[in-house]
């Protein structure tokens, strides 16, 4: 069980909000349980991610989805990989029920960024896709996903794309009520699982005439499941038919918080916990479990007045204290730690010849150690300062956007010593710095062909400076199965980025197509050797840990690079009336990646297409759709082929209005016709299929 000082944040805040629903005044105004303005009809939602100032999904260069609402809770799935899985141009890197990070056109890790409430997760998620992300898609308020490059505002890291997770836990609006909040439960069968949380809003002092006043916010949840059932075999050794061994979860989590708000300035901290225990579905004997820890403080401030040119100032500060313990057999094997801090400071600035956007900048410092028999990493410290600009011009029909960003980024590293536990050799590598100035920047226009239709497109480029991992790693991976080595002299990555694409936003069709490109020069990756550790014909590593005498060695390496691909999405409103609406949504996704050689590059998602029916009438609502994902034959040396597979759901809701709180209940079914369905994109796609059939139900009370 993970240690948690957080314990009865759950039972607390489930009791204050019954209590505060039990004292609701008769009459009093209920806060609906999901707003359909704020649900994703096809671009018309306002992204906070992908500009300085929130702006219609239709008027944005780049690529947009945003989950809300009665949508994201019934996308929700345990990880947030999963839970954006089935949106245009995503996928995940699936490694079992407890890990799980986003995927976009293509790219992840290190070059897709998370974000809590626009702030860095500031975990070790991007180091190894057995890692767990600190952010969890129960009790969010929306999460927004900026395909393609969005660098300029969050860095080199967010050259595929971001991912903001928004949960208001530091607050920006005086609520309506002196009480409110949101209670939340589900129940699955696949697992024996079900989750319970809930989140409530105190208004402290309101002064209603200036809408003015402090907000105390409380939340809490928890998460539990067993070992969850898959189609036909899993592929580990000695597994019973149908289960996938080690594959349990137990997550918990809680905060507290108090904001400032008023018309001229909002502002807040917040002290957040999460701590998840889970297990690494194994390909061989050994179990292997972890247990993450993330303790974390968040602070930010808004102020809303003029000052000389600006209009707008906003400064968001995180740190956290991150750990993780992996247990082997029972004995702790690998700890993984960081001490991180992030923050962001932008100015917002009104006309400047024609001219409106923001200027900011970014900082950040990370110290990462891992230690134990099998720790592959040097402990090293990396320090980030940027500095950005962003704005845009419409004249007439066009919208001009553009921007540029310099970063700097420094990386000490520790002298690292291991130690070959057969011969009791070391293998000691000096302490080693890299220093990096890198540059990006864009142009983009959205063109208003006529009212319903615009034209969009965009031009980038963007340099990523190699991280720590892809430096100095030497040694174990047990997450992915290999004995990594990185390559101190990587240079810096460049990518060319080329997007264009057509929107309609009213009428009986609505939707979006978009075309892409980016041209790598020095595309970092991980390549397998395809050489065993233990190959009699090749040289043994200097350091050889037991067991991993079976290990690939994979070395960090460049090369030349092209992604390229499409993505559509189309909403057919067959019928729409206020309270009885019918549509029909197509969407389907393709990205090819391949190096300078024509090789396919590894773990490339294969063509997707979406196919589902939404029918709502009053209170009621159905659903059922069709992911449909096609054979990948377009596989790396030595990676094996993925089969094609449909996943078929079915969901129905119903929402009930009461004079104290505003019910969403639903049943939702998943993979239904129970489908072995392995994913290309992760590193368990031998061992590891997608859960099967599956039945979840649940409750949503806001009051």
């Amino acid at each position: 069980m993970p240690s948690f000082s957080f314990r009865t944040s759950s039972f607390v805040t489930l009791c204050a909000a019954l209590a505060a629903q039990a004292q609701t005044p008769a009459g009093a105004p209920v806060a609906p349980a999901h707003d359909h303005a704020d649900e994703p009809v096809v671009l018309e939602n306002l992204v906070v991610t992908a500009s300085p100032v929130a702006r219609s999904q239709a008027d944005l260069v780049g690529s947009t989805s945003v989950l809300a609402g009665a949508a994201l809770q019934e996308a929700r799935q345990p990880t947030l990989g999963e839970t954006l899985a089935g949106l245009p141009g995503v996928s995940s890197t699936y490694f079992g029920p407890g890990a799980s990070r986003p995927v976009l056109r293509g790219l992840g890790a290190n070059r897709v960024r998370v974000l809590a409430n626009s702030a860095d997760t500031l975990d070790a998620s991007n180091t190894s896709p057995d890692h767990a992300l600190s952010v969890e898609p129960f009790l969010v308020k929306r999460i927004e996903v900026v395909r393609g490059p969005a660098s300029l505002l969050y860095g080199s890291a967010a050259l595929g794309g971001v991912v903001n997770v928004i949960d208001h836990r530091i607050e920006s609006e005086l609520p309506e009520r002196a009480v409110s909040g949101v209670l939340d439960s589900t129940v699955t069968d696949n697992g024996a699982g079900y989750s319970a949380g809930g989140a409530i809003d105190v208004a402290l002092a309101p002064d209603r005439a200036n809408k003015s006043g402090f907000v105390l916010h409380l939340d809490g949840f928890r998460r539990e499941a067993d070992d969850i059932d898959v189609p036909g075999a899993s592929g580990q050794e000695d597994a019973p038919r149908g289960t996938l061994l080690n594959s349990h979860v137990e997550t918990r989590g809680g905060s507290v918080g108090l904001s400032y708000v008023s018309d001229i300035l909002d502002a807040g901290v917040n002290y957040n916990g999460f701590d998840t225990l889970y297990g690494i579905p194994p390909e061989h004997d050994e179990l292997v479990d972890i247990d993450l820890r993330q303790r974390r403080v968040d602070a930010s401030a808004v102020y809303k007045r003029d000052f000389g040119v600006f209009e707008e100032a906003r400064l968001r500060v995180g740190h956290a204290d991150y750990r993780h313990t992996e247990i082997e057999g029972g004995a702790v094997g690998t700890i993984f730690e960081n001490q991180g801090l992030d923050g962001r400071l932008e100015l917002v600035n009104g006309e400047i010849g024609g001219w409106t956007g923001a200027v900011g900048t970014q900082f950040g410092t990370a110290q990462t150690e891992a230690s134990g028999d099998e720790a592959f990493l040097p402990t090293h410290t990396t320090d980030s300062g940027a500095f950005f600009v962003f704005q845009e011009r419409t004249v007439g029909a066009n919208t001009w956007q553009a921007g540029a960003r310099v970063e700097h980024r420094r990386i000490d590293a520790e002298r690292f010593t291991t130690t070959d536990t057969t011969s009791g050799a070391n293998l000691v590598l000096p302490a080693r710095d890299s220093a990096e100035t890198t540059l990006g920047g864009s142009l983009g226009l959205v063109r208003k062909l006529s009212e319903p239709y615009r034209v969009f497109g965009s031009l980038s480029y963007t340099e990523r400076a190699p991280n720590g991992q892809e430096l100095y790693a030497y040694g174990p991976h047990h997450g992915t199965h290999a004995y990594e080595i990185g390559d101190p002299g990587l240079e810096r990555e460049r990518s060319y980025g080329f997007e264009t694409g057509l929107r309609k936003t009213t009428g009986f069709v609505t939707g979006s197509f978009a075309g892409f490109a980016n041209l790598f020069d020095g595309y970092i990756y991980e390549r397998d050797t395809g050489v065993e550790v233990d190959d009699e014909n090749q040289p043994l590593p200097p350091v050889v840990p037991p067991g991993v005498e079976e290990f690939h060695r994979t070395v960090f390496s460049q090369t030349g690079a092209l992604f390229y691909g499409l993505e559509a999405e189309a909403v057919w409103h067959l019928h729409a009336e206020t309270r009885h609406t019918l549509d029909l949504t197509t969407a389907l996704d393709y990205v090819r990646a391949t190096d300078k050689d024509g090789e396919d590059l590894p773990r490339i998602p294969p063509f997707k297409g979406r196919l589902a029916l939404d029918w709502r009438v009053g209170p009621w609502r159905a659903g059922t759709d069709a992911v449909l994902v096609a054979r990948q034959s377009d596989s790396a040396p030595g990676e094996d082929d993925t089969a094609g597979y449909a996943l078929l759901g079915l969901t129905l809701g119903y929402c009930l209005e009461t004079r104290h709180a505003t019910y969403d209940f639903f049943i939702r079914g998943s993979n239904l016709a129970d489908q072995e369905a392995r994913l290309h994109t992760s590193f368990l796609k031998d061992i590891a299929p997608l859960p099967g059939r599956a039945f979840t139900a649940g409750v949503r009370a806001a009051f």
